[in-house]
């Protein structure tokens, strides 16, 4: 670690047993004192108007040997910017270097102190404030008059310094044990402790972290809302500044632009094991209807400051992990039951709430788009679920892959998942669609449940089975389709009645129509005392004026004994008319 000895202005390495030493944090000018600089300090000075440049390091040098610091770190002059070896270090170990750092001088250029009775004014009235903000279930009483000027004032002032707007000074307000904070005249004027409560509402930062609280007890989506007004000069920086606040190294690659950020997030997700990095929301003017589980800034996190575990985990420690498919997991999305309007929806529970309302799981809504491929759907909406809702929702049985990254043509392969898919249509009165395993599909991977759709996946060849149960019934009845030679051919056969050839699972689209073909009467049969008919209609999976050609299979059933009075009167009808 390179340090600048503050009485010789000199640099000093240290591989082991580095002394103590302060640290600055401050915002970058557009000539910053370099390592090489530093080096030739001495002939720089010989020059008036090179003077000025150095102050702010002199200074920080000056406040430190005040504190008997001897050793002062600098990020403009201590790190070689011209080894990408030494960068990549230094950025993969800069918040370990704050967090190790005696002292943080925190110098705000352009900033003027309040007076003495201003700030303890400001200070006792957020102070008091506090407690007030903590109550889970009931808001908080309004800002007095008082209350509302103080803020104004502050939001004015030390709220507007370029400091806080930075996403490289997160980690540089966070790591440090004890900061202390400095005007543009190097008069301190508080430190991070004293000022816990005001720095957490100009930052959004929770007062407790500031005041020691370890890093992991808080959820990855709330850390992540604390970078999402900060900005950083360059596009992959608003990666690599937040390494540290989640404790991942990973190479820098300037260059890969948003990539960075993606990058982040896997690392992220094979870390740990919080899925509340998912809880983003996308900004206001994008209303794309599906996207990937990532997000493309810290900036669609900015409504997860309260984000908080619900007091069970539902899903038992469910696993998931990165593939090339996407996000790989075998029990975390669920089919919803009940009577919103969202019953039937596939949706991946974050395990994460609200603290203002938390019964309601914040959860991801899907939409299927292959075999066992899922898309987030609707991305601009907050989606919850009741915790009971959550604990009672339906598994699925195979593998799910959900789509991790953005892509411009993903719209399209969602929507071009359903051109001629095949629908089943049924009355809900006669069977139990939404109770728990009453319906079952062949193959589950390439039927969206929810929809009760078969998807094409612009396959020319392709068969499925769908089975549901009667109400109150032990039978109910199977509908089998397919489509091999450019024709659609379907049967629909009680469970009892069910072909056995139609039993296995390995057979070829062309060996199912063959089986079909061969059966004289399949499109009625009998169960539960109801008569079933199936016939094929045109159907428009489409939204928004996109049109997606389809087939409905719909299931007309009456019970019997109707069904055979009018049979019976149809036949004395054509008696009649005889006569």
């Amino acid at each position: 670690m390179r340090l600048i000895n503050c009485q010789s202005l000199k640099f000093e390495e240290f591989v082991r047993d580095v002394p103590p030493y302060a640290v600055l944090s401050h915002t970058w000018g557009k000539d910053e004192v370099t390592l090489n600089d530093m080096r030739n300090r001495d002939e720089a000075l010989e020059n008036d108007s090179e003077r000025g440049r150095f102050r702010k390091i002199e200074d920080t040098c000056r406040v430190a040997l005040e504190q008997n610091i001897n050793y002062a770190w600098v990020d403009t002059c201590c790190i070689d910017k011209s080894s990408s070896a030494e960068l990549s270090e230094a950025i993969n170990s800069m918040f370990a270097w704050y967090k190790q750092a005696t002292i943080c001088f925190v110098f705000l250029s352009d900033f003027t102190s309040f007076s003495e009775d201003t700030l303890e004014e400001i200070v006792n009235l957020f102070d008091a404030r506090e407690p007030l903000e903590e109550g889970f279930y009931k808001d908080p009483p309004p800002l007095t008059n008082q209350e509302i000027t103080i803020r104004d004032k502050v939001k004015k002032s030390l709220g507007s310094c370029r400091w806080f707007a930075r996403g490289w000074t997160l980690q540089e307000l966070i790591a440090p044990s004890c900061v202390q904070f400095f005007d543009r005249d190097w008069k301190c004027f508080g430190s991070k402790a004293q000022l816990a409560s005001v720095l957490a509402w100009i930052t959004g930062i929770d007062s407790s972290v500031l005041r020691g609280k370890p890093l992991d007890e808080i959820l990855v989506g709330r850390r992540m809302c604390w970078a999402s007004t900060r900005e950083t000069t360059r596009v992959e920086d608003i990666a690599y500044c937040l390494l540290g606040i989640f404790d991942i190294n990973m190479p820098l690659l300037y260059g890969e632009g948003k990539k960075a950020f993606t990058r982040l997030q896997e690392e992220i997700i094979r870390s740990s094991h919080d899925l509340s990095i998912f809880a983003w929301k996308a900004e206001g003017n994008d209303l794309r209807r599906f996207r990937g589980l990532m997000a493309n800034s810290p900036a669609e996190f900015k409504g997860c400051q309260r984000l908080v575990t619900p007091s069970f985990e539902w899903n038992n420690g469910g696993e998931y992990s990165i593939t090339s498919r996407g996000l790989r997991t075998e029990s975390l999305v669920r089919i919803t039951r009940g009577e919103s309007a969202e019953v039937g929806s596939y949706f991946l529970s974050l395990n994460c709430v609200d603290a203002r309302q938390t019964k309601l799981i914040l959860a991801v809504s899907l939409s299927q788009y292959g075999p066992g491929l899922f898309a987030r759907r609707k991305p601009w909406q907050r989606f919850t679920v009741f915790d009971l809702n959550v604990f009672s929702a339906a598994k699925l049985s195979q593998p799910q892959y959900i789509c991790c990254k953005d892509s411009p043509e993903l719209e399209k392969i969602v929507m071009d998942s359903r051109v001629d898919a095949i629908q089943i249509g049924f009355s809900v009165d006669i069977f139990d669609r939404f109770d728990r395993d009453s319906i079952t599909a062949f193959p589950q991977a390439d039927w969206d449940l929810k929809n009760s759709i078969l998807l094409s996946f612009q396959r020319p060849q392709l068969w499925g089975m769908w089975k549901i149960k009667a109400k109150d019934q032990d039978d109910g009845i199977s509908i089998v389709c397919v489509r091999s030679s450019g024709w659609l051919l379907y049967g629909i056969f009680a469970w009892d009645k069910l072909p056995a050839a139609l039993t296995q699972t390995r057979l070829l689209p062309s060996e199912v129509e063959n089986i079909l073909k061969r059966l004289p009467d399949r499109t009625s049969t009998s169960c539960s005392g109801f008569h079933h008919t199936i016939s094929d209609i045109k159907l428009d999976l489409g939204e928004n004026g996109v049109k997606v050609p389809a087939t409905l299979l719909q299931v007309s059933s009456t019970e019997k004994e109707r069904s055979q009075r009018r049979t019976g009167s149809n036949f004395i009808k054509r008696l009649l008319k005889k006569v």
